[in-house]
């Protein structure tokens, strides 16, 4: 009987769900080549989400602790509403469980918007030719950067009880400044978001048969736009939404 061969050569055949998510760490180019034959989001949503649920419950009071600060810090909120705003705030140690279920929500919202924004670039501007979902996996995927980056940064939050974790170019500046244009701005420039925006580049370059050098390019300028509009607008709300 003849025997019966594959079509896909071996090294270009998807890799499994285990696989891809510690090969994420390792070897993403065989992750993102997977992913554009096989595109797949749902693990790394799964993961992320999760990961979200469980820091928000944990540091729910550092959190509070956090918001509180800002709104003492606040000059356009009258004296007389802050200490209401602060004791209604205050009045929970732990979140209510219909916030918990709002974290895996916007999760997937960032998710469906940043891969939004690539696909569009990508796409309509620079005129290449990928699908949606193509290009949502692999940002997916470069999202798993979360676990080191909550390896890393959670054990030193529970031991300082405090969000103000820096492990970016922020470290430079002292924590009264937090509220300024340039602390918003150089914590963007965090190992982790950097890690992942090489991630993203790559997967992006695999996708579209673009050289590293045109993806990483398109992926920065977009970066770039983002931490100057989100560092504006933290200087101009002294870090009252988080940003």
């Amino acid at each position: 009987m003849e025997q019966v061969i594959s079509t896909i050569p071996p090294e270009e055949k998807p890799i499994g769900g285990a696989s891809k998510i510690l090969n994420m760490f390792f070897e993403p180019k065989r992750v993102f080549e997977s992913l554009k034959i096989k595109p797949t989001w749902l693990v790394p949503f799964i993961i992320v989400a999760l990961l979200g649920i469980g820091f928000f419950y944990s540091t729910y009071p550092y959190i509070m602790n956090q918001q509180v600060e800002r709104i003492k810090d606040n000059d356009k909120i009258p004296e007389e509403q802050k200490q209401v705003i602060i004791d209604k705030m205050t009045e929970r140690t732990h979140p209510p469980v219909w916030q918990l279920f709002l974290a895996p929500l916007g999760t997937i919202v960032v998710l469906v918007a940043v891969a939004g924004i690539l696909f569009f670039v990508f796409n309509v501007i620079l005129g290449g030719d990928s699908s949606f979902r193509r290009v949502f996996s692999v940002y997916c995927y470069s999202s798993l950067i979360a676990v080191p980056a909550m390896i890393v940064k959670y054990p030193l939050i529970m031991m300082k009880k405090d969000l103000n974790v820096q492990t970016s170019l922020a470290l430079l500046l002292s924590a009264d400044s937090k509220n300024s244009f340039l602390y918003s701005f150089l914590s963007s420039f965090d190992i982790f978001t950097i890690w992942q925006l090489i991630l993203v580049s790559m997967g992006m370059g695999i996708l579209y048969r673009y050289s590293t050098k045109k993806a990483f390019t398109a992926t920065c300028i977009l970066w770039i736009i983002w931490i100057v509009a989100k560092s504006g607008l933290s200087s101009l709300f002294g870090g009252m939404f988080g940003l």
